[in-house]
């Protein structure tokens, strides 16, 4: 199983790049848009919408990396798709 593992993030580097870079750009764009909601709203994002936006940066992230990712730009669609759903009902 470890080879396995390892042959997988192996795969996922090769197509989104480095995982350290990745996440401390993750961290720093849910920093800043936090902040932006805390400056228009006083309060933090909730949770939910946190992870919301965090599931979209993740792909933002990576297509960052591999624009031409067809999947990443498909997750995204889902992804928006999901939260109207979510906030319409």
């Amino acid at each position: 199983m470890a080879q396995e593992v390892e042959e997988i993030l192996e795969q996922r580097g090769s197509v989104y790049g480095d995982f350290t870079l990745n996440i401390h750009s993750r961290a720093t764009i849910m920093t800043q848009l936090n902040q932006i909601h805390i400056e228009k709203t006083g309060v933090q994002l909730k949770p939910i919408d946190y992870q919301a936006l965090n599931d979209l940066v993740i792909k933002l992230v990576r297509l960052a990396a591999t624009p031409e990712h067809g999947d990443s730009w498909t997750d995204i669609v889902g992804y928006a798709k999901l939260n109207i759903e979510r906030l319409t009902k």
